[in-house]
């Protein structure tokens, strides 16, 4: 060998080049990998939005007065829904008090 330093240095240098090719491989195919996960991601997320907004639609539809007034009509010998009568409304303290005299009550019989 004639020049033993020279081709330590190529050796050296081809290595690091090699090396660098390698990670830059990796790197690249890391990339594209995160890519496409991304990708799926957005896609995911548009689907998910498109079914939200479908379920609101449905939701709307569902909860639209008529149909509702609909409904209790044709199920009132059911349900027997009456408007809200003022001494229905009651607070907390009023509604323990009454829970409790009830108690009383059924505790005397």
């Amino acid at each position: 060998m004639k020049h033993p330093m020279r081709t330590a240095v190529l050796a050296v240098t081809l290595t690091a080049a090699v090396t660098s090719a390698g990670t830059v491989f990796v790197m690249k195919k890391d990339a594209e990998r995160d890519a496409h996960a991304i990708s799926e991601l957005y896609r995911n997320i548009s689907e998910e939005r498109q079914r939200i907004s479908e379920l609101q639609a449905e939701w709307s539809a569902l909860d639209h007065p008529a149909r509702l007034q609909a409904l209790v009509d044709r199920h009132n010998d059911v349900l027997r829904l009456a408007p809200i009568k003022a001494e229905q409304i009651a607070n907390v303290t009023e509604i323990a008090s009454a829970a409790r005299r009830k108690a009383k009550m059924e505790g005397q019989q």
